[in-house]
C-alpha cells in the first residue's frame, strides 16, 4: 500500500490485523492502492470481530452523513460491503468533498487515529 500511494499505511499487529487509520490521501489513490494490493490479503481475512464491527459502524456513520448532505438515496452498508447506487457520480468533486467530510466526522466520532 505504501509503495502504491498510501505512505501512512500501518504495519499489522502481532495477530496480522491492521489497526484502523485514516489514509490521509485522496480516496481515489487509496482505492487504487487497495485494488493493486488486494491479491496479497489471504482469503477470508477481514480482521477481528471488533475490527469488522468498527469498520461497519464507520461505514454506517458515513452513509447517514452522506444522506444528510445531499445524497438521500445513499444506502446503509452491509457486512459484505458498500456499493454506490446508480445515479451517484462517485468521481464528482461534490461527492468526494461530501464523502471526505463525512469520513472525517465518522473517524472523529469513533476516536479513530
Amino acid at each position: 500500500m505504501r509503495s502504491h500511494g498510501v505512505p501512512s499505511f500501518p504495519d499489522p499487529n502481532a495477530q496480522g490485523d491492521f489497526p484502523s487509520f485514516q489514509a490521509g490521501v485522496a480516496k481515489q489513490a487509496s482505492v487504487a492502492a487497495d485494488e493493486r494490493c488486494k491479491h496479497l490479503v489471504p482469503r477470508g481475512s477481514s480482521g477481528s470481530p471488533q475490527q469488522r464491527r468498527q469498520k461497519l459502524d464507520f461505514a454506517l456513520r458515513v452513509a447517514r452523513c452522506l444522506r444528510a448532505h445531499g445524497y438521500p438515496t445513499f444506502p446503509d452498508p452491509t457486512a459484505s460491503g458498500q456499493s454506490i447506487p446508480p445515479g451517484i457520480d462517485a468521481q464528482s468533486r461534490q461527492f468526494e468533498r461530501a464523502e471526505s467530510g463525512c469520513e472525517r466526522q465518522a473517524g472523529e466520532a469513533l476516536h479513530l487515529p
